[in-house]
């Protein structure tokens, strides 16, 4: 991805190296052999540049389409000695659009590599399968910026590992518990009403995160700084789990990841 920048880069100055050079010209046409020759150089340089971006997938088919017309017409400019001007509009177009839809998009792709990099380090040691299904998928839409989707499945496996943990009880004393919970007036319980009846493990997957959550906490497993804590990874959960404006900023994706390593995948109460 570096060298691929570095190329769009370089030749991104030569089209403006070689604009300044038009803009110079005493003469209406471009009609230098040499400086012509430049031109269709340049196009050469790009085609395998275009290509690699095709099959790489990076940029959008369409913006590399539009890319691609506008080098061809500036190519064929080359082919006589056409005039200045018309030069100079190709290449107000060309430029930028080399620069908006395929540099700056890929400088930004490389961004949320280095941030799917960096997500992966935090979790790093988790080996249960239960759980790496849906974390390395996680890491994979982190890469891609897709942080919507990569939010939503660090929490499927967050959720599953609660899970997991609740069901170790027994289905018996689980019942027993959020029980207890109902029939506790503390503020953090009060307003929880509701009775569950468990017949296999997988009913526990009928019951919302939240209060998944909230039981934790009253089992201990969770002081009140990280039930508040947990509590607003479920938030974040569903703020990207359902259509909004909201825009996750990479700076806080990765202290998701932090959080939920911090709170469930490594926290020996879990184990």
């Amino acid at each position: 991805m570096n060298d691929l920048i570095q190329s769009i880069e370089d030749i991104i100055e030569d089209l403006v190296a070689f604009e300044k050079s038009v803009k110079k010209l005493k003469t209406a046409s471009v009609s230098k052999t040499d400086q012509r020759a430049d031109v269709k150089l340049l196009h050469k340089t790009w085609l395998p540049l275009s290509g690699r971006l095709e099959q790489d997938k990076v940029i959008e088919h369409g913006a590399i389409e539009q890319c691609n017309q506008l080098w061809d017409k500036f190519r064929k400019l080359a082919d006589a000695k056409s005039p200045k001007n018309s030069y100079k509009t190709v290449l107000k177009a060309l430029i930028p659009q080399c620069e908006t839809s395929i540099l700056h998009p890929l400088i930004k792709r490389l961004g949320f590599r280095t941030l799917g990099g960096a997500v992966r380090a935090i979790l790093a040691g988790i080996t249960d399968t239960s759980l790496t299904k849906y974390l390395e998928e996680a890491v994979v839409c982190t890469e891609q910026n897709c942080v919507r989707a990569a939010v939503v499945l660090a929490w499927c496996a967050s959720a599953t590992k609660i899970q997991q943990k609740l069901a170790s009880l027994g289905l018996a004393r689980l019942e027993s518990e959020f029980d207890k919970m109902r029939l506790d007036t503390g503020l953090l319980f009060k307003s929880f009403n509701r009775v569950y009846k468990f017949s296999s493990p997988p009913d526990i997957q009928e019951v919302p995160d939240a209060y998944l959550v909230l039981l934790c906490r009253f089992l201990g497993w969770l002081d009140d700084g990280q039930y508040k804590q947990l509590k607003g990874c479920i938030d974040l959960r569903n703020a990207c789990g359902h259509p909004g404006e909201y825009q996750l900023d990479p700076i806080k994706l990765q202290g998701y990841f932090s959080d939920l390593m911090q709170l469930v995948f490594s926290n020996p109460k879990f184990s």
